[in-house]
């Protein structure tokens, strides 16, 4: 081992061999990073250190387990190989994080090794802080000694500049150039993907901001991160189709023993270090961290693997319509939402079955609007409807009206505790009495399986009021008699 390392430092002491060497990423991090990466390399590190190197890679995601390395190969290594060897390629750089003080954490990492770091120094310069005259973005959000520390523009005229998420992207310009390159190292978190509010907020950002930000012809996105949620941006972006999507998780497909299916065993060597990783994570957090599974929180209700789904409904003529209906009758911004969620009701061998009808009604409306809308849906299919409505305060002039309009209404009067309702709806969601389309009810079974976390659980309750409206009718297969 002594005589292979004394072998690497001559080589390293060789400036030619080392700015062949450097012509690759992987070379590059062996060369002059080798202090970030003590440990052997991982079987995939080749696999991650082409893609980011392929300049031909322009909208790359990458999802690996905690601590493979992505942050140090994407915002550490990357950023600067691409600065140092291919200037040319990447004259505007920028780094995007979750919060301002990892952006500055990141670009402190950057600055660190520009300034101390001696082959670095040897072979391609000094860091340089320098004036520019294009405008500096967003100036009265940042004081001079912050803009400093999240800016920086080396001798070679490659400016890096780093960011948060949420901060201004789109438009920015060093001199004549857009961003060639931005690298989006988690910019999103596990309490910040609870709402759909924020992931909302990160997707709008993300794919109007950055995405429209980088240079239009030949400019890369790289984003890393791991899966925290169904809806998360990591997976919004791979549904998109645009993005080339890798994943390194700890433990690979197969059979055989864990420490035989480990992808980075000089890592975790032994079973014992695998199994003290999951000890230390739990269980939720060593198969959502080092396995890539979106686990969900300790409590929830209802799972991913509980929803049953159908493609096509039955139609027949002795089916009909059911509706849950929860009134919220205000257009103000901060008023809840009505809504309407249909299922169609039938009993196929005497069984029943539920099935939930794509698109349900989910919008802010005034009292006359929610009575037409609710009108629309009666008529919008030739099959008997019922309305299982929330029957509380106010909402009760709503069920008097509908019952003038002649619709078929069961009023509901529900327990306050929202949760022991959905417990008991849940029931008949999990053994498959209610199957949900394929497509067509995302945003309802988002509200579902994120109850509690979610800031709105409106169809939530509609799908509850429907259920339990059937169960407390019997949900038996009507019978007609003929006299």
């Amino acid at each position: 081992m002594q005589t292979e390392l004394l072998q690497l430092e001559r080589l390293v002491d060789d400036v030619e061999i080392r700015r062949a060497a450097a012509k690759s990423l992987k070379g590059f991090c062996l060369t002059y990073l080798p202090h970030h990466f003590p440990a052997d390399l991982s079987d995939f590190f080749d696999e991650m250190a082409g893609a980011l190197q392929d300049h031909d890679q322009r909208r790359l995601e990458i999802i690996g387990f905690r601590g493979c390395a992505k942050s140090t190969m994407a915002s550490l290594a990357l950023v600067l190989w691409a600065a140092l060897e291919h200037p040319d390629k990447y004259p505007f750089i920028i780094m995007l994080a979750d919060t301002t003080a990892q952006a500055g954490i990141n670009m402190a990492a950057v600055q660190h090794e520009l300034r101390e770091n001696e082959l670095i120094k040897r072979d391609y310069g000094h860091l340089k802080y320098r004036r520019i005259d294009d405008p500096r973005p967003e100036p009265t959000l940042e004081s001079d000694e912050d803009w400093q520390k999240t800016n920086s523009v080396l001798d070679n005229g490659v400016r890096i500049l780093a960011r948060s998420r949420g901060q201004k992207v789109r438009g920015l310009k060093h001199r004549q150039h857009r961003p060639s390159l931005i690298v989006a190292d988690d910019v999103e978190d596990i309490d910040w993907v609870r709402t759909q509010e924020n992931r909302d907020k990160s997707s709008r950002w993300f794919r109007g901001t950055v995405l429209g930000g980088v240079e239009e012809a030949h400019g890369r996105v790289v984003i890393i991160g791991n899966w925290l949620h169904t809806d998360g941006l990591m997976a919004r972006l791979k549904n998109t189709g645009i993005f080339t999507v890798l994943e390194f998780s700890l433990l690979r497909e197969g059979d055989g023993t864990e420490i035989e299916r480990c992808t980075w065993k000089a890592k975790y060597p032994t079973q014992k270090a695998i199994d003290d990783k999951r000890a230390e994570l739990g269980d939720i957090g060593f198969r959502r961290e080092m396995l890539l599974q979106v686990v969900p929180e300790e409590g929830q209700d209802v799972l991913p693997e509980d929803i049953h789904y159908y493609d096509d409904p039955p139609f027949d003529d002795g089916n009909y319509l059911a509706h849950g209906v929860d009134l919220a009758i205000s257009t103000k911004e901060s008023a809840d939402y009505t809504a309407c969620v249909t299922g169609e009701v039938t009993w196929p061998s005497g069984k029943l079955e539920i099935f939930i009808q794509p698109h349900p009604l989910n919008r802010r409306m005034a009292f006359h609007d929610t009575m037409n809308a609710l009108d629309d849906v009666r008529h919008s299919s030739t099959m008997s409807s019922e309305f299982f409505v929330e029957a509380v305060a106010y909402q009760q002039a709503a069920i008097d009206e509908l019952e003038r309009r002649a619709f078929a209404v069961t009023p509901m009067h529900p327990i306050k505790d929202k949760r022991a309702r959905l417990r008991v709806a849940a029931r008949y969601i999990k053994n498959g009495t209610v199957k949900f389309p394929r497509t067509g009810c995302e945003q309802l079974l988002t509200q579902v399986l994120g109850f509690g976390s979610e800031k709105h659980d409106d169809m939530v309750d509609a799908l509850v009021y429907l259920i339990l409206g059937l169960a407390g009718a019997g949900i038996e297969e009507p019978i007609v008699h003929l006299i």
